[in-house]
């Protein structure tokens, strides 16, 4: 059961890129993303339907938010790949083997979280 308007929030520090990863996973998806975009003035008004986003209105701060409805572990793995991917090569990056431990990293921090605020993440399909 999903309770209505719950969020929990994560602020990962990735100092070797010179950035942050902030990480959400809400019941409220539109209203957190529209909340981030106004935030930075993104000019963007999010009304899709989705299961998690990633955004990245500078390349300082990027945001990785999952709808907790949709908290599965194919989720996680797509939302962590897209946002591994777009600190990279707001970098210059594209070796696999950096992505990957990036990737890793990202993982293991988010599944402390999500144990440590005992959210269960589902198998999926």
């Amino acid at each position: 059961m999903v309770v209505k308007n719950t969020t929990y929030k994560k602020t990962v520090d990735l100092p070797v890129y010179n950035c942050k990863l902030i990480l959400y996973v809400t019941s409220a998806l539109n209203k957190t993303v529209n909340k981030i975009c106004s935030t930075h003035k993104m000019g963007y008004q999010f009304t899709d339907e989705a299961e998690g986003v990633v955004l990245s209105p500078d390349i300082t701060d990027y945001y990785l938010v999952i709808d907790l409805r949709y908290l599965s572990y194919n989720t996680i793995a797509h939302e962590i790949y897209h946002a591994t991917v777009k600190i990279t090569e707001d970098r210059d990056i594209v070796d696999e083997e950096t992505q990957a431990w990036l990737c890793g990293h990202i993982t293991g921090v988010l599944h402390k979280f999500l144990d440590k605020k005992n959210l269960k993440v589902k198998h999926g399909e």
